[in-house]
């Protein structure tokens, strides 16, 4: 019933336009709401157009726009699906501001006996959730300009939305219909990729550097890319794909040098040959040694520097005491007074490591 609702007529307006308020107004009677239902939190005691939008108005803050290009997606499809309602956009998130109070006759403390679910359900009286009207953000957000790797530049969230259904929708689904993406460092965080050992298994990971490289999505998946290197910048991730050098396999010591030693004398000996620490570069020519020296079933290699750890040990003084807390936060509130996603902890240890007179170590 609140999500398809009469409304009072709306004075004529063209069709997908907004008034001065941001609303999406038209001379339809019917109003559909598109609610997107998002566990990220929100403090109703905050305004949207403080934390949401930035200065003036001109953009949205880079924190919500994923959020807002979710509900605006899923807007744009009902306002085509609908075209003869009146459809607006919401967010609901839990709102930190409302806390959960205990009745004035309820005299238990917080923690004795802990609340139930029953408790839970009937104390809590109004929603631990806030609904957001968002009709001016979407609209800003499918008006605003989308990159991704690949794309063309001034293409609107709207158009690129509307140019992929196009395609999906086509009668032709072979993969050489659609234009693939160009690989780079991006692929690092790729959702698509499959490294298990079922070869059988088709993913877009695979035919995106397929049809970039030539290799084999058997080639793919038996050795480690270089989008795999540990702590490496963008930048000289794509440098090492433009050279070819798809593999960790590929890499020489020269190519993991910092800009910074680039020029000095026998930096490549200070890669392949680290003294008593480890730097970010020499963590990752081991790593190109491993995937060297690795085949697909071997166990990972590990690299323990026996020496330096006995002398950092050698400094500890005992006894060791190693304290660990757990804590939750629980989105709805399971103690009076607290709000969604308040900190609670639930457990805790507390071990002790003696060191006896012949040397040995006990753990209490």
């Amino acid at each position: 019933p609140d999500i398809l609702k009469k409304i009072a007529p709306l004075p004529q307006h063209n069709e997908n336009q907004y008034d001065t308020n941001g609303e999406y107004s038209t001379d339809h009677r019917i109003e559909l709401r598109v609610i997107e239902v998002k566990s990220k939190s929100w403090d109703s005691r905050q305004s949207i157009d403080s934390k949401m939008w930035n200065a003036n108005k001109k953009s949205i803050k880079a924190n919500h726009l994923p959020n807002l290009l979710d509900v605006a997606f899923q807007t744009l499809v009902v306002r085509r699906a609908f075209p003869n309602f009146r459809v607006t956009s919401w967010l609901m998130m839990p709102d930190k501001a409302k806390v959960w109070k205990a009745p004035s006759s309820d005299k238990r403390i917080k923690t004795d006996p802990p609340p139930t679910v029953a408790d839970t359900q009937s104390l809590i009286k109004e929603s631990v959730a806030v609904l957001l009207n968002v009709d001016e953000l979407v609209e800003k957000a499918l008006a605003t300009n989308v990159t991704y790797p690949g794309s063309e530049n001034g293409n609107t969230f709207q158009r690129v939305v509307e140019k992929w259904a196009q395609d999906m929708n086509g009668e032709d689904l072979s993969n050489d219909k659609f234009k693939h993406f160009p690989i780079g460092a991006n692929c690092g965080s790729c959702e698509y990729r499959l490294i298990d050992d079922d070869i059988d298994k088709n993913s877009g990971f695979d035919v995106c550097w397929s049809k970039t490289t030539g290799l084999s999505k058997e080639e793919l998946r038996s050795h480690p890319l270089v989008i795999d290197l540990f702590d490496t910048p963008k930048r000289t991730i794509n440098n090492l794909i433009s050279q070819k050098k798809y593999f960790l396999s590929n890499l020489e010591a020269s190519d993991l040098q910092p800009q910074n030693e680039k020029n000095k004398k026998n930096s490549r000996v200070n890669i392949e040959s680290p003294g008593e620490k480890i730097s970010g570069s020499q963590r990752q020519w081991y790593q190109v040694l491993t995937a060297r020296n690795a085949t697909k079933n071997s166990t990972p290699q590990y690299i323990l520097r026996e020496e330096s750890m006995k002398r950092e040990m050698a400094s500890w003084e005992y006894p060791l005491h190693f304290i660990d807390f757990e804590t939750t936060s629980p989105a709805i509130p399971y103690y009076f007074g607290a709000s969604p996603y308040s900190v609670a902890a639930f457990q805790f240890s507390h071990h002790k490591m003696i060191r006896t007179d012949d040397g040995s170590v006990e753990v209490q």
